[in-house]
């Protein structure tokens, strides 16, 4: 999401397009972020799709993306708890006391928002760029790399380079968050 100005303007007009690119692009990190709470992927994708719907009720009280990510990070940080206080199963106090902390909250966040820095870069390179960095992430090594991708070693090794190069040019700016990790 590199216009992040102009698609909150235009989530704001109204523009479901807009809200969808919008949606896909937090949808996977807020159900992350709440199974951090809930260790349970559906209602981590429920209360994902619900912070998410009132983003989009309340669009137009948003004018910058950092005010947007703060205000869906805390619905979903707050349904959590309230999923969890009200659950069923009897939940340990000090488990609640921990996920209810702050730097539980601004960790998890960090890691969230890292993740999500990194994947839209990786998503950004070159096709083949990208699923040599994929499968890298993966795991593999660059002779199976070359073996799954039908292309030499030396091609592997090449373009690895050159998008860990791209990488490294594209989040200069966020080293700071990998230090939280």
């Amino acid at each position: 999401m590199d216009s992040a100005p102009n698609i909150l303007s235009d989530i704001k007009k109204g523009n479901q397009d807009a809200f969808k690119e919008f949606f896909d692009d937090f949808y996977p990190i807020l159900c992350s972020f709440a199974n951090k709470y809930l260790k349970n992927e559906e209602k981590s994708k429920d209360t994902a799709q619900e912070a998410l719907i009132k983003f989009w009720e309340k669009r137009e009280d948003f004018n910058d993306i950092t005010g947007a990510k703060s205000f869906l990070y805390v619905v979903v940080k707050n349904n959590c708890i309230n999923i969890l206080k009200k659950s069923k199963h009897n939940v340990d106090l000090s488990v609640l006391k921990k996920l209810e902390s702050e730097s539980f909250f601004k960790k998890n966040l960090i890691d969230k928002e890292t993740f999500r820095i990194v994947r839209n870069a990786v998503n950004n390179l070159p096709q083949r760029q990208k699923e040599i960095v994929e499968l890298s992430l993966k795991g593999l090594k660059n002779p199976e790399i070359a073996t799954q991708l039908k292309i030499s070693p030396h091609t592997v090794h090449t373009a690895k380079k050159n998008a860990y190069k791209k990488l490294k040019e594209t989040l200069k700016d966020n080293y700071y968050l990998i230090l939280f990790i």
